[in-house]
């Protein structure tokens, strides 16, 4: 191992605007608490341990300030193809040397006797050992009896100086009091910090998905069924450059003109915007839709924008594949529910039998509708039609 520079990682890690401090994984010791402060504070890592053994010598207080690292600072992602770096000799010494100067020094400052003070040494190698089971977050036979080794050590060497501490008079209680609170926050903080964690991680992997979802859906409404329409019309270029003009300026209204949309969404209405999108599939595919609007309008904002993005994907899909030349649209809000029924009397289809490689159902309209928190229903039998029916229930 090399202890004059920190790893690379590192040094992209402290160009990004708010640097994470994370464990090293490869550089590490006991834990890679020393080697990812180093990398992170950009100094060299035998420094900072150093710092930690000479703050064991002033009361214990450097394997405190490790442990608690330890417990709240994750440790990296593991790279594919990476082992842990081999330690040399003084990196070891460090920690031993580390590891009896606290015990010193905290017999020291207390006035604890032998027993009580090996009987620490005892509780800190079961929470070495406990975090390292932490760590290693692997459900093998091997790792379970290290963690159940390490609980073991902790609950015995907090027990043990509990008792003892009783007969120690007002001194031996208060470090009886310290070392349970210390033996708990091992084995119960780690715990803690890994469920939120993990809740964290579930939600950001949620809110990605659902972007993309959202996204690949917009291009599916937008881009993609005008590279079909234009593979149709190839051969007339007026038509051609007509349909990727306005596929332009819709599609870069959407990336760059967020807050200007915002501001159009907060107020137009519901119904205004299912005409809207009613014409606009009109004049792509020259078929008749005329929606029926039943209720009072709402307005048309972030929470009911899907319902209309659904329909027009429906109507578009109608336009496309039924063969017909008028669609139905009639939408309704009525007991706090919007509902929207797309309907034709076309070629209709088995929803069964579509591709897996056709987002359209799929991910433009039922996908898009659960993540909206509503729910899409397809009526369609070959030569019988089809009924797109759309519902999203409205908070008061």
């Amino acid at each position: 191992m090399s202890t004059s520079a920190p790893p690379v990682p590192y040094a992209a890690e402290r160009q990004r605007p708010f640097p994470r401090l994370r464990r090293n994984r490869p550089l590490r010791v006991v834990a890679g608490v020393a080697s990812g402060l180093a990398g992170h504070l950009g100094v060299d890592v035998l420094w900072v341990r150093i710092f930690f053994v000479v703050a064991s010598f002033a009361g214990g207080f450097g394997p405190l300030v490790y442990v608690a690292l330890w417990m709240t600072t994750p440790l990296e992602e593991k790279r594919d193809h990476e082992g842990v770096d081999k330690q040399n000799a003084l990196n070891y010494a460090l920690v031993a040397v580390g590891f009896f100067g606290a015990l010193v020094a905290l017999q020291v400052s207390s006035g604890a006797g032998g027993t009580i003070v090996f009987m620490l040494g005892v509780l800190i190698v079961g929470a070495v050992i406990a975090l390292q089971a932490y760590d290693r977050a692997t459900g093998s036979v091997a790792n379970f009896a290290a963690l159940g080794l390490g609980v073991v050590l902790v609950m015995g060497g907090v027990l043990a100086i509990a008792v003892r501490g009783e007969s120690a008079g007002v001194g031996g209680v208060v470090i009886s009091v310290l070392v349970t609170v210390f033996g708990v926050a091992v084995l119960v903080v780690p715990l803690i910090a890994k469920l939120a964690s993990s809740l964290v991680q579930e939600r950001e992997a949620k809110a990605v998905a659902d972007q993309r979802a959202e996204i690949a859906s917009r291009l599916h409404d937008s881009v993609l069924q005008t590279l079909a329409l234009i593979q149709k019309q190839a051969h007339d270029p007026d038509e051609v450059a007509r349909l990727a003009r306005g596929q332009e300026r819709e599609l870069r209204a959407w990336l760059f003109d967020a807050s200007e949309q915002t501001a159009k969404r907060t107020t137009a209405t519901v119904f205004a915007a299912l005409h809207k999108a009613a014409g606009e599939v009109e004049d792509l595919f020259g078929v008749v839709i005329q929606p029926v609007t039943v209720g009072d309008d709402v307005a048309f904002d972030a929470a009911t924008e899907p319902v209309v993005l659904a329909a027009r994907e429906a109507m578009v899909n109608a336009a496309k594949h039924a063969g017909v030349e008028r669609i139905d649209v009639y939408a309704e809000h009525l007991a706090g529910e919007l509902a929207v029924f797309v309907r034709d009397r076309g070629a209709g289809f088995s929803l069964g039998g579509v591709p897996a490689d056709r987002h359209g159902v799929r991910d433009s309209i039922i996908g898009r509708m659960d993540r909206a928190g509503g729910r899409a229903r397809i009526t369609s039998a070959p030569g019988e039609g089809t009924e797109v029916e759309l519902a999203l229930a409205l908070s008061a």
